[in-house]
């Protein structure tokens, strides 16, 4: 597994945790 992988891999993560933060906000109001 290449550093680029790793890379790829954390802003998915990243990206995920922000859509699901989106919606719980959106679920909240």
């Amino acid at each position: 597994m290449g550093e680029m992988d790793m890379v790829i891999l954390i802003l998915k993560l990243i990206v995920a945790l922000l859509q699901l933060l989106d919606a719980v906000l959106k679920y909240l109001r």
